[in-house]
């Protein structure tokens, strides 16, 4: 990830540890893709729940795969709604300067 936006100049790590509540937002990414799944896989395959039944494991192994292979997508996808919920677009960004971050102190960006 860049350490600056390329087009404002905005830090994309405000402070030390800054993207460690990303865990909580990549949990509820993966909770929606797994019931939307589920819930795609019920309507159109229409399993039920019989001992005899084993289609539900098709879907498991499949969602399984299917997320690691996209894990770098909702990574990046919940590190910018991360970075979204704590700063605020500012439709004057190019007159106005940045608000001051522990990042933008050259002391701070060596650790």
């Amino acid at each position: 990830m860049n350490d600056n936006c390329p087009v404002c100049g905005q830090p994309t790590e405000i402070e030390v540890g800054f993207y460690i509540g990303t865990g909580y937002v990549s949990y509820a990414l993966m909770v929606a893709y797994f019931v939307s799944t589920f819930v795609a896989w019920k309507v159109l395959i229409g399993m039920t729940f019989d001992l005899d039944d084993n289609r539900i494991f098709y879907w498991m192994f499949g969602s399984i795969g299917l997320v690691v292979l996209l894990q770098p997508v909702f990574m990046r996808l919940s590190r910018s709604i991360w970075i979204a919920m704590f700063v605020s677009y500012n439709i004057n960004w190019k007159q106005e300067p940045l608000e001051y971050n522990e990042r933008m102190d050259e002391k701070m960006k060596e650790h």
